[in-house]
């Protein structure tokens, strides 16, 4: 179907003047390999939009995760953590992302645009869309949260950061989430009017961010629709399971909800995806030159140019839509490389 264009199917159903294509990553190390394709077809994505149809404007939203975890703890048998945000950590790596961003931002001539979580959390349609999950907490979490049936929407204890990682303490009155922290006690989210401190595990941010999106592109009083990019790693049971149903069972039909693009998987020796906690073990990806392993090291051996090269490989994969529905080994990367030296 899609062997030879792509773009026109999507524009069809896209009709708005304005286009998002959000993508997003959780900054607690140098992006890797897989964060840097994604982000790089996002920008592909975007650029063929425009080339095919001129009065279109497409945007990069880059979603920070900023409440990703930086560290975590055992107290009480109950595992806590402080988020990348509380701890500071966020801003070890943040300018590599920006760095990336401007880069392609100058290659392409397309803009880009920074949401962190609390703004996004401020969002309007936020507070019902948590609510109704709440309405509905026990189908919800027996299918977002088998082992422990609980819904995972967090809040930092504002004394000293820590969250319920598992929320296996919250209780849920009145429009509001009581959370509890060891230390100092019970705090609470009025959902009416505090949604900007929550936090969320990454299937309810998954669901969370699908219905928000769907309300914006379904809204005329928005000029602008959003498409999401991520890793195929979430195609295919991930969101027919955690997405699609449970937006249904709360009332929002599988037929209207937001489109997401998948970025190919970088897949390793094994045919498993490239993963960024086993290239820091000793010995792990040795075969591998190090420059496919994060920015850091791609910078360091190919200067800003490693991302023009990128940017070159994934932009051929919208010329052949076909190679946009499979995975590729980390080795095709290598030698596109070095093809293009």
């Amino acid at each position: 179907m899609f062997e030879k264009e792509i773009i026109p199917y999507i524009l069809k159903q896209y009709t708005k003047n304005i286009i998002k294509i959000s993508v997003g990553a959780q900054p607690n190390s140098s992006p890797h390999f897989g964060t840097l394709e994604t982000i790089a077809l996002s920008f592909g994505l975007a650029s063929n939009i425009m080339k095919y149809d001129k009065n279109k404007k497409v945007i990069i939203l880059y979603e920070v995760i900023d409440s990703a975890p930086s560290e975590t703890s055992i107290i009480n048998e109950i595992k806590y953590q402080k988020s990348l945000k509380y701890t500071g950590k966020i801003n070890e790596f943040f300018n590599e992302y920006l760095e990336i961003l401007n880069y392609y931002k100058n290659l392409t001539g397309i803009d880009y645009e920074i949401r962190y979580q609390k703004e996004f959390n401020s969002q309007p349609e936020i507070s019902n869309i948590i609510k109704k999950i709440i309405e509905n907490k026990e189908y919800i979490s027996s299918r977002l949260d088998p082992k422990y049936n609980k819904i995972r929407i967090r809040m930092s204890c504002p004394k000293c950061g820590l969250t319920d990682k598992n929320s296996i303490l919250n209780k849920y009155e009145n429009n509001k989430i009581i959370f509890n922290c060891p230390i100092h006690g019970e705090y609470y989210a009025d959902l009416n009017k505090d949604t900007s401190m929550l936090e969320y595990n990454s299937p309810y941010r998954n669901l969370i961010r699908c219905i928000y999106y769907t309300l914006v592109n379904n809204n005329s009083n928005y000029d602008y629709q959003i498409i999401r990019v991520t890793g195929s790693d979430y195609a295919g049971f991930y969101q027919e399971e955690m997405r699609y149903k449970l937006a249904s069972y709360l009332g929002y039909p599988a037929h209207t909800l937001s489109m997401i693009f998948y970025a190919p998987l970088i897949l390793d020796w094994s045919g498993a995806k490239m993963s960024k906690s086993l290239y820091v073990k000793e010995g792990a990806y040795s075969d591998i030159p190090t420059a496919f392993i994060n920015y850091k090291y791609l910078k360091q051996e190919y200067g800003l140019n490693g991302l023009k090269k990128l940017y070159d490989i994934v932009s051929n994969w919208f010329e052949n839509p076909y190679m946009l529905f499979r995975h590729y080994t980390i080795y095709y990367f290598i030698k596109e490389f070095e093809e293009n030296e």
